[in-house]
């Protein structure tokens, strides 16, 4: 089986995109999630009771249902949600520099040598690829995670924050086109490979 070789300029976009959807991080986003809306909830509980507290010292008999319950309820909710917005706004942004610094650093990481391109080939015969020009082994089977976006093949090796990753574009030449499609085709019907869509690409 003829092998399929793939260059290509390596970019920052590219591994940001290949960090954004690597599992390890997909789990501390949404731990962050999490972590907000606890954080949120704590905040509205404290000011509902603090509110509530307030009423109770100084609401008339008429309208102490009114400015005991609901009124001081609806306050708290409103400012939790206020920070709850804020804090998942400063989450967000957090998680895009860290996340756009380490596509940086592995994409300096892993350019050759006088800005050459980057090659990948996929071997079929043995079920691999083989990265760069050390020729780095990744073998296609129960430990490969492969994630399709509108832009990019993403891949995933192993388990962790350690895990062993490389993404390949779609876009380029028609000849890499081609591949590209070959290889997406044969990696869509191998049941081991655990495959995932992320996004069709547009018309």
């Amino acid at each position: 089986m003829e092998k399929k070789t793939l260059t290509f300029k390596l970019s920052d976009d590219g591994y940001y995109e290949l960090l954004k959807y690597m599992p390890y991080f997909r789990k501390v986003h949404l731990f962050g999630i999490i972590g907000v809306f606890v954080i949120s909830t704590v905040f509205f509980l404290y000011w509902n009771h603090e509110f509530q507290e307030s009423a109770n010292t100084s609401s008339p008999v008429m309208f102490a249902f009114i400015l005991q319950v609901m009124f001081p309820a609806l306050l708290a909710f409103g400012l939790s949600l206020v920070v709850h917005f804020l804090l998942y706004l400063y989450f967000r942004f957090r998680i895009h520099v860290f996340l756009k610094k380490s596509a940086h650093r592995l994409k300096e990481k892993y350019q050759p040598a006088n800005d050459e391109e980057y090659m990948i080939v996929f071997d079929q015969d043995q079920k691999a690829f083989l990265l760069g020009n050390r020729q780095q082994q990744i073998e296609i089977g129960q430990n490969l995670k492969v994630v399709s976006t509108s832009r990019y093949l993403l891949f995933y090796d192993g388990d962790g924050k350690s895990q062993e990753k490389f993404y390949i574009p779609k876009d380029g030449d028609q000849g890499h086109q081609e591949n590209v499609a070959y290889i997406l085709d044969y990696l869509e019907k191998l049941l081991e490979v655990q495959f995932i869509e992320k996004g069709k690409r547009s018309s």
